[in-house]
């Protein structure tokens, strides 16, 4: 097998990233979206928030990440080395989803939330619709 310095280099930075990123190594939290109880990662500092779920091959199914802005923004989110397809939901201060939109694996395309938003939650996608979470719908923790 020939393989490239950029590979090597993009095969090292992937296996320790993994290890770093593995969902044994987080502290999860239970939570409820809508009345469907989950468990949640709390990413709430900037650099937890720029590498969210980074390099994961997998996620469990009633699990997901909660990023949490310091103050209501236009949130921009995007997949960059995220191997998962996911759904991101968007919501106000009060928890109050006003937004889902489906992300695909790698595709750099930003998703940006319509209005302010202080959270944003990613889950597996279809999690949503399988769990019949729509719009106006709370994320509690």
């Amino acid at each position: 097998m020939n393989l490239t310095r950029k590979t090597i280099r993009k095969l090292i930075i992937e296996a320790l990233s993994e290890d770093r990123h593995s969902p044994l190594k987080h502290d999860l939290r239970d939570a409820k979206v809508g009345n469907t109880p989950i468990k949640i990662q709390i990413c709430d500092e900037l650099e937890d928030r720029k590498k969210g779920l980074m390099f994961r091959h997998s996620m469990p199914k009633d699990e997901g990440m909660l990023f949490i802005h310091d103050a209501p923004v236009e949130a921009s989110y995007y997949m960059k080395n995220t191997y998962i397809p996911l759904t991101i939901a968007f919501a106000d201060e009060d928890g109050v989803i006003f937004q889902m939109e489906d992300m695909s694996p790698e595709d750099l395309t930003s998703k940006v939330s319509i209005q302010p938003a202080l959270y944003a939650l990613e889950m597996n996608q279809g999690w949503f619709d399988r769990n019949g979470i729509v719009i106006g719908d709370n994320i509690d923790f």
